[in-house]
This record gives structure tokens, C-alpha cells and sequence, in this order.
């Protein structure tokens, strides 16, 4: 369980780093998984911008371990200190990054989503490397919105900046550089601000996502422009799939069948899956 710290660090910053979370095992079936899916996305897509970025949903046969973790206590306790019991996992994901740099953004430009991500970090970093930057308190308002004053030298896809080409480059911006060990697991805010600098070859990032079921209309609202924002990035990335797989939920969870109904029911996942 995440300490009263931990949760005051998230709720004031955005983002708390918890050290030494995974073990050697955990880490070495996450890089085995990950080999054999990386192999697949070579095959089926370009690495995108200057990011030099693939990126994929682990719900497929040969990544179980890998999308067990969505389901396994010591995830899903802390996820719900931190948003309430009533949540759900939206994805499973993996990141093999060969640029120099991500630029500045969100995970969503929704104030009224209530969401958070899990980075789990396959190797060492820091801020000549690619560990992340994250702006603290920037998942709050008006920081988040504040920030968008900033000119950005900058942005990928979809991304809600003001670029121009004498604006800052991503180590130009004062923020907070989460340097991290293997098996070090970061959690942080969807509206959080955030962006790395440095990197070489294949370097390895897994994310898991849950967002609080919403209770209000302005809530659902957010989740569904939320459902419209997955897919214009699936055009990008064209892995970023939910696998029958899943769906099928073989072993009967009782979680993953609460979360695949809320799925469906906003549009995340089609009737026909």
C-alpha cells in the first residue's frame, strides 16, 4: 500500500516514484515478453517522428504476464487509494523509444478525467538518458492550462502546444527529472505535464492505464472524448488493440469483466469484440 507520503506526494505534485518495486523475475519476464512483441511491431509499423517510437497494447496471447500486472493487488490496492474503488484498466502498454527526446504533453487534455498511468522502467535513467520530466503540480488548475503559454519548439500528433520555431526545446523547460533504477515503477497524473530528454537504442518503457469510473454527466463526458483521443492515436500506432484475447477473459476475473463492461458501454471497446 502506498504510504500517506506517497499519496500527499501525488496529490500536491502529480507523480510519486516507488523504488525497487519490481524484482529480477518480474523484470526478466518483462523483457522476455517484450522481445517477442517488439518483433511483431518492427514488422508491422514504422517508428514514429522524433521520437522514433513504437508502441503497443500487451493483451495478446504471448504478453500474459505482462497484462496480469493491470489485474495483481500490488497495482490495482494503490490504484485505488489514489482514485477511489470504482475504477477501471484501459490499457496495457509498451514503448520502445529510439529518439533523443519526447516532447511536453498530457495523457489528457480532459480536466473532468480522472486518471492515471503506471511507467514501469526496464532500465536505468536519468536526465542525460531519457528519464521523464514532469512539471509538479501541472495536473492541477490553472498550471496545466498556464503552461500552454510556453512556446515549444515541439509536438507530436495531436498535441495541445503553442509551437513556434524559436520555442523551447524540451530540456529548456524547468521541471522535475524523475531519474530512475531498474524495476523502479513511476506513477503519475494523466494531466500532468511530461517529456524526456536523451536516450539511445530500444529504450524500454511499459504503461498501465486506469481512469475512475465517472459519477457525473461532465465526467462521462470527458471519458468519451477520451475514447475519441485513443483513436486518432490508434491511426498512428496501429497496435494499440484490445485482443479477444482479453476480452474473452478466460479465467473469469471479476475485475476485467467490471472493466469490460464499462469499456463497452463508452465506446472504448467495439459491440463486435
Amino acid at each position: 500500500m502506498l504510504s500517506e507520503l506517497e499519496i500527499t506526494q501525488f496529490e500536491v505534485f502529480g507523480f510519486v516514484v516507488l523504488r525497487g518495486f519490481l524484482n529480477q523475475h518480474d523484470i526478466d519476464t518483462l523483457n522476455a515478453e517484450f522481445d517477442v512483441a517488439l518483433e511483431r511491431a518492427e514488422a508491422t509499423m514504422e517508428r514514429a517522428s522524433f521520437r522514433k517510437q513504437l508502441n503497443w497494447w500487451n493483451f495478446m496471447p504471448d504478453t500474459p504476464f505482462t497484462a496480469s500486472l493491470l489485474e495483481q493487488p500490488r497495482f490495482l490496492d494503490k490504484v485505488k487509494q489514489l482514485l477511489g474503488d470504482d475504477v477501471v484498466a484501459s490499457f496495457s502498454a509498451s514503448n520502445s523509444f529510439s529518439g533523443d527526446r519526447t516532447d511536453w504533453h498530457p495523457d489528457t487534455s480532459q480536466k473532468n478525467w480522472r486518471g492515471l498511468k503506471f511507467g514501469i522502467y526496464l532500465q536505468s535513467l536519468d536526465g542525460s538518458n531519457g528519464a521523464l520530466r514532469l512539471i509538479p503540480g501541472s495536473h492541477r488548475e490553472p498550471m496545466h492550462s498556464e503552461f500552454k503559454r510556453i512556446p515549444l519548439k515541439e509536438g507530436f500528433a495531436h498535441s495541445d502546444v503553442l509551437l513556434q520555431d524559436d520555442g523551447l526545446t524540451v530540456d529548456q523547460v524547468p521541471s522535475h527529472i524523475a531519474a530512475v533504477e531498474c524495476g523502479d515503477v513511476l506513477i503519475f497524473d494523466n494531466y500532468a505535464w511530461h517529456g524526456s530528454y536523451g536516450g539511445g537504442e530500444d529504450r524500454r518503457l511499459i504503461t498501465m492505464g486506469y481512469f475512475a469510473a465517472p459519477k457525473t454527466p461532465e465526467q462521462e463526458d470527458a471519458v468519451r472524448e477520451q475514447v475519441t483521443a485513443e483513436s486518432k492515436i490508434r491511426d498512428i500506432f496501429p497496435l494499440l488493440q484490445r485482443d479477444p484475447f482479453w476480452l474473452n477473459n478466460p479465467d473469469n476475473n471479476p475485475e476485467r469483466t467490471k472493466w469490460i463492461a464499462t469499456l463497452r458501454k463508452y465506446g472504448f471497446v467495439a459491440d463486435a469484440n
